[in-house]
């Protein structure tokens, strides 16, 4: 055990304190010397007077632990939201995330919608070229239909046989060009659809 000597009021006082100790105890003993100094002249006892001291300081102390136990307080609200922040954060962070995955996957989609939708148009293109070679045979048989029954007669003699052969091909030929016509007719209803 140390002694110090502790000058408050204008008196000396001895008190004992732990080894290393000395400069902690000799400070607090200037604070209370100076809460008296900063009390006046006091006319009372010095019991009187470092009672109020004592008071005095006792208030600070139980100020600056009141203001503590506040801040300590506000520290724990500043950490539980600081929690809920970081706990927002992450799922924030997993639906952007979730969001960034979806639109990948839109976008893949509608990238294979439009390549669908290119072959889609370019069979169109190729069954409606195909219409249009068809109906033009179909016209040009027709024609030439038309041209064999609006021809004369071929003369009499020798060549009425291939005259015969004529008139039995007639048949056959409307027989083809309505063949076509249906066949015209299923290529269109397959483009529409596509």
């Amino acid at each position: 055990m140390s002694e110090v000597a502790l000058q408050i009021g204008g008196r000396t006082y001895r008190v004992a304190c732990a080894a290393g100790e000395e400069d902690r105890v000799t400070r607090l003993g200037a604070t209370i010397n100076d809460k008296l100094v900063s009390m006046g002249n006091p006319t009372g006892p010095d019991a009187q007077n470092l009672l109020f001291a004592a008071l005095l300081l006792a208030d600070e102390v139980q100020e600056s632990r009141d203001a503590t136990a506040g801040a300590d307080e506000a520290v724990a609200a500043a950490r539980r939201d600081a929690d809920t922040a970081l706990g927002q954060r992450d799922q924030l962070k997993a639906t952007i995330a979730s969001l960034e995955a979806e639109l990948a996957r839109l976008q893949s989609a509608a990238q294979s919608s439009a390549q669908e939708m290119e072959g889609v148009l370019s069979r169109q293109t190729e069954l409606t070229e195909a219409i249009a070679d068809h109906e033009a045979e179909a016209a040009r048989l027709r024609a030439e239909i038309a041209d064999l029954r609006s021809a004369p007669p071929p003369a009499s003699g020798p060549s009425s046989e291939g005259s015969a052969d004529l008139a039995a091909l007639a048949p056959a030929l409307e027989r083809f060009a309505e063949m076509l016509e249906e066949c015209a007719d299923k290529l269109e209803s397959r483009a529409a659809s596509a």
